[in-house]
């Protein structure tokens, strides 16, 4: 945890703090029990389900996040990947990127942007 925050801080004291965004988040099963099913997002030709994993946490670092924010909108991992390709105009990898959403819900673009505080370890 103390090594996140030495790189978030070390990102958000340098000059590309305005135009900077950091997620972070994990992918750690780690035995703990989601009392909400994840969905199916797609049936395959042999019948397998597709379905999203357990829910993970991610913080949105940026001078443009919305401040206490909290997301109830299905983001995956695949959000974090559209929002490359929007922001640097690439194409879509794949059908899955292409339907994903770029977590847009978690910005807001339009004030000057928010300058960088002092983030802190638990």
């Amino acid at each position: 945890m103390q090594w996140t925050v030495e790189q978030v801080r070390a990102a958000m004291s340098s000059a590309l703090w305005p135009q900077l965004a950091v997620f972070v988040t994990w992918d750690d099963w780690g035995g703990w029990w989601d009392h909400v099913t994840p969905p199916e997002l797609e049936k395959w030709t042999d019948g397998t389900q597709f379905r999203l994993g357990g829910r993970v946490g991610c913080l949105v670092v940026s001078p443009y996040a919305r401040r206490g924010f909290v997301s109830h909108a299905r983001h995956s991992h695949v959000s974090l990947v559209k929002f490359c390709e929007t922001t640097f105009g690439l194409p879509s990898l794949n059908a899955r990127t292409e339907a994903s959403d770029g977590m847009e819900d978690c910005f807001d673009f339009s004030p000057a942007p928010t300058t960088a505080g002092a983030p802190t370890a638990g």
